[in-house]
């Protein structure tokens, strides 16, 4: 087992508690990967990823804080050769018994993703993370430099994420100020399930960092909810839900931008 730092271990023990919740709550969708991985990358990061990857038959990639492992399977299907990283062994238990029952062969470590010891250098052609993960990240840098080792000369990490622009704001559709702009916290929550330390990043917070880990920024997305169901709480692309939500006359939060994709490469030799 590699050192936490005490802010992460916080959380790991927080997402070993919820990790059979969350094993309930994607059942209906994780087989679904397989065969369509918009559920794990989202229409502009599915863009991103074939336009500096290409064909991804036999390249390498590495999923870090994979989580639901949804981003995992959907590359493994597509002919990548996988290693999946996440600071919950207990998530990657699922992770293990899904992989398996879709006759995927992924390469599962715990560890954390500010310390990706059990990972080789140079070695993977992307690395790409999904969104939720920065939330319970507490430094930055630490996790970029740690990409950057792991990735190849000329390999490219992606990673899709909730704009910093969305954070300040409560739970949606209401418009009101949870906490500033330019607080990133740590915010520590307590609730049934025990206690979390959240961040929220701003963008110069997330560009300084993969700038100061000797990353290039090739291209960076900012895009809006396509589907209204995301406005009623429902995250993985539902069809259905009120049109009007989309229209920032009404859901005043439309007008703002509530995803991003940045890609960054590290140099060729």
């Amino acid at each position: 087992m590699d050192n936490f730092n005490e802010i992460h271990d916080v959380n790991r023990k927080w997402w070993d508690v919820t990790s059979m919740d969350c094993k309930k709550r994607d059942e209906e969708m994780w087989r679904t990967c397989k065969e369509q991985s918009s559920f794990a990358l989202d229409r502009k990061m599915q863009e991103i990823v074939d336009e500096f990857i290409g064909n991804p038959e036999g390249k390498k990639a590495c999923v870090i804080s994979s989580g639901d492992n949804f981003a995992a399977f959907a590359l493994a299907s597509k002919g990548m050769k996988i290693t999946s990283t996440d600071i919950s062994e207990l998530r990657l238990d699922i992770a293990r018994e899904r992989a398996a029952e879709l006759g995927l062969v992924i390469d599962f470590f715990q560890c954390d993703s500010s310390n990706l010891s059990p990972v080789r250098d140079d070695k993977y052609d992307l690395v790409i993370s999904t969104p939720g993960t920065y939330v319970w990240i507490s430094d930055l840098e630490k996790v970029y430099s740690e990409v950057y080792r792991v990735l190849k000369p000329g390999g490219f990490f992606v990673f899709h994420e909730i704009h910093p622009f969305n954070r300040p704001f409560k739970d949606q559709p209401e418009f009101e100020i949870a906490q500033p702009y330019f607080k990133p916290g740590p915010y520590t929550n307590e609730g049934e399930k025990g206690l979390t330390h959240n961040f929220y990043w701003m963008m110069s917070d997330f560009l300084n960092a993969l700038a100061d880990s000797g990353l290039i920024i090739r291209r960076i997305s900012e895009d809006p909810a396509e589907k209204p169901s995301y406005w009623e709480g429902r995250y993985y692309g539902e069809d259905g839900g009120d049109e009007r939500l989309l229209d920032w006359h009404v859901n005043p939060r439309a007008a703002l931008p509530q995803w991003m994709v940045i890609a960054s490469q590290k140099p060729a030799e």
